[in-house]
């Protein structure tokens, strides 16, 4: 156990070290030049030979990345060059929080939507509510990034009217699919409390659909609001409709992925054996089917969210959110190396921490990978 955990520690250590010497060297191949973008189109030749000596970039492309590693490893990331002048951690400190506020928020708000429906769909395999579902999941997976952003704009900044009637037809499809799911394939509730629990289902959908059109408010069209700046309420309808759009490509995924798994699982034995013992539908589906159906979740879950912290580009551009995505682009273009190295190398360190984490889970899921390696 001590032995895989090391290896585990090595291979996270080899994979930081190649993702930032290849950031390195790529950034070589960008055109442009740093002294040109700090200096100006006016200098002189000697004015750029001096900058460029200042900075070191007069030293092979090896040499610089050592030097920085060496400062790294103490966590000195150094200094931007390009004006204005900063420190590269506080750029980090400033950007890191906002992008994984928002990565967060999109992962929790994947989660909660992609597993219920997903236990509900599998469950009706084959039904109403499945392909209705199923096919919003194939179109929301199939629209880019930037035109879910300004899909989410135009019905949430814009017409909210026309966000209300979505909303209310959404929750409409749902009553309209769980109660037509209890007449299809002798899936219908046994006995008073399962009926007793579906109308409470069907009752809470219509409850929190009413409640969400009564009480939608209004989001900003850009920026972002810190907590320190305009409290709780302000920051989360900042971070809401970026977090959205990112939720509905990663939520339709999960969605899938859970769903074709539970599939599976449902025929399995011991969940037919736990069905004939008259256990009701919700536990079988949340204590029996859910727990070995949820590895390819977790895998994709884990990749995802690692993901959002680098992949948010486009959001941040279409929302004017000033997170890691958007600070990194800029540093490539103008070639600013410090705050490209210690940004790439920041959300390294997360991916391979989350795929140490979804390592983790994988032996808390299933009793047979954490024996192995007892």
């Amino acid at each position: 156990m001590i032995r895989r955990g090391v290896l585990k520690v090595v291979r996270m250590i080899v994979i930081v070290l190649l993702v930032t010497l290849g950031t390195t060297l790529m950034l070589e191949l960008v055109p442009g030049d740093v002294a040109t973008n700090v200096l100006g189109e006016g200098a002189t030749a000697e004015q750029y030979d001096a900058l460029r000596q200042e900075l070191g970039l007069d030293q092979p492309v090896l040499s610089r990345y050592g030097d920085w590693l060496g400062n790294a490893v103490t966590g000195d990331f150094g200094r931007s060059i390009v004006p204005p002048v900063t420190e590269v951690s506080s750029l980090i400190s400033a950007r890191l929080p906002i992008t994984l506020e928002i990565a967060v928020l999109a992962m929790l708000l994947s989660l909660l939507a992609a597993v219920p429906l997903a236990m509900w769909t599998a469950y009706q395999s084959g039904g109403a509510g499945d392909r209705l579902v199923s096919g919003f999941a194939f179109g929301a997976i199939s629209v880019p990034p930037f035109l879910s952003a300004l899909l989410v704009i135009f019905l949430f900044v814009f017409h909210q009217g026309a966000a209300k009637v979505l909303i209310s037809v959404v929750g409409a499809a749902v009553v309209v699919g769980i109660v037509y799911g209890w007449t299809e394939r002798d899936r219908r509730p046994s006995g008073g409390r399962e009926w007793a629990r579906s109308a409470g289902i069907v009752a809470a959908v219509a409850v929190l659909t009413a409640l969400i059109v009564w009480r939608l408010p209004s989001f900003p069209r850009q920026g972002f609001v810190r907590i320190t700046d305009g409290g709780p309420i302000a920051n989360l309808r900042s971070a809401f409709l970026p977090a959205l759009t990112l939720a509905l490509l990663e939520g339709s995924v999960y969605l899938r992925v859970l769903r074709a798994d539970l599939v599976t699982t449902l025929d399995e034995d011991f969940l037919l054996s736990a069905e004939s013992k008259g256990l009701p539908v919700w536990r079988v589906m949340t204590f029996h089917a859910l727990r070995p159906s949820s590895l390819s979740l977790v895998t994709v879950a884990g990749v995802g969210f690692a993901r959002l912290l680098g992949g948010t580009i486009i959001v941040e551009a279409v929302f004017n959110v000033p997170g890691m995505g958007d600070l990194i682009v800029n540093a490539i273009q103008t070639k600013d190396y410090p705050v490209v190295q210690a940004g790439v190398a920041v959300l390294a360190v997360v991916f391979v921490m989350m795929n140490a984490l979804v390592d983790l889970t994988y032996a808390y899921l299933d009793p047979r990978i954490r024996a192995r390696h007892v």
